[in-house]
């Protein structure tokens, strides 16, 4: 059988126990729109996955707005994520969240695990590595490990810039140089801040013998 014909009995499996599960109730009083959320991800997976199993695979389309650039959410709790988008529905992040609603979410990954050690969709991920962008959170919210073909290679970490020199303010000759000529202090006060602040290392004699 084909493997996008095999996914989409999976996708049709998976949306119809989404389905009934959220009639009842599993995703909580007001779990309607998350739900539906997902059913409609779902399907949404079943049509890009068999888009990109044809032959050959169409390019990948140019974004007309640029995706917003946010941090890595991995770490923060599903209702962190809830409160930074608002009243929005948002899907859970964390590993297996669909096995405690949906139970019969498990038999929907035993015809992944299955799926993925299919040769011909193994050469096809190779042929098309956006297929990984279904699979991978497909197999993260059932629990499933990701094979080698999936896992993505670690970033690169960024290299801290540089810290910038410290600019020394100019002296006070220099300073004042650059003012205009009416904004400039007299010349006997000038005098009088030179010899307040002697240069380090020198000494200063006045005319009546102090140093």
């Amino acid at each position: 059988m084909d493997v996008a014909l095999r996914f989409r009995i999976l996708i049709d499996v998976l949306c119809g126990a989404v389905a009934r599960r959220a009639a009842a109730g599993a995703f909580g009083a007001d779990g309607g729109p998350l739900g539906a959320l997902l059913w409609t991800r779902l399907q949404r997976y079943a049509r890009h996955f068999a888009r990109l199993c044809a032959a050959p695979a169409p390019p990948p389309r140019p974004r007309r707005h640029p995706r917003p650039q946010h941090g890595d959410n991995t770490g923060h709790s599903d209702e962190t994520v809830q409160k930074k988008n608002g009243c929005k529905p948002i899907l859970p992040r964390r590993p297996a969240w669909l096995l405690a609603p949906v139970p019969e979410a498990a038999a929907a990954a035993g015809l992944l695990r299955a799926l993925l050690a299919d040769p011909a969709l193994q050469r096809r991920i190779g042929e098309e590595p956006r297929l990984g962008r279904i699979l991978r959170p497909l197999c993260r919210s059932l629990g499933l490990k990701l094979p080698a073909m999936l896992r993505l290679a670690p970033r690169a970490r960024r290299t801290p810039r540089p810290k910038p020199e410290p600019v020394l303010p100019p002296s006070t000759d220099e300073s004042v140089a650059k003012l205009p000529r009416r904004f400039r202090p007299p010349a006997w006060l000038r005098r009088r801040e030179r010899l307040r602040d002697p240069p380090q290392g020198k000494s200063i004699i006045r005319s009546d013998g102090i140093i």
